[in-house]
């Protein structure tokens, strides 16, 4: 199945390994093949991975991007038990994590742990403020 990706002006891309900046105007790709892909946008940069969970978004971000991402695997291992001993509540939120990954879905988990990385800050945001 084919992915139709618009590239704005100046924005970046990075597609199974190379990085792709449009420099003119809007532009159209049409990728007809799997390819490891995400947006600059969407991406966190290791300098930004402070907290449990946003190293494990940075991990499932390396993830995405790797063709055999094995350490990255390992790290993300080490992160979930990390988070789990500060944060039980994030149980099925990590297990879902791995169960899509399991099932090769490895945007959709980046996306998850996305939102995990929220809640965390949220959890902690709430606890400071009672």
């Amino acid at each position: 199945m084919a992915l139709k990706l618009t590239i704005r002006p100046g924005e970046t891309v990075y597609i199974n390994g190379a990085e792709i900046c449009n420099a003119g105007s809007g532009a159209s790709l049409v990728l007809k093949n799997h390819c490891r892909i995400l947006r600059e946008s969407e991406m966190i940069r290791e300098s930004e991975a402070t907290s449990p969970c946003s190293k494990m978004v940075f991990a499932l971000q390396e993830i995405v991007l790797k063709e055999n991402p094995f350490e990255e695997l390992n790290e993300l291992s080490r992160l979930a038990v990390q988070i789990l001993q500060t944060m039980p509540s994030a149980a099925p939120q990590i297990l879902e994590i791995q169960q899509l990954l399991s099932e090769k879905k490895t945007h959709v988990a980046f996306k998850k742990g996305k939102a995990l990385m929220a809640l965390e800050a949220d959890t902690f945001r709430e606890a400071k403020a009672g």
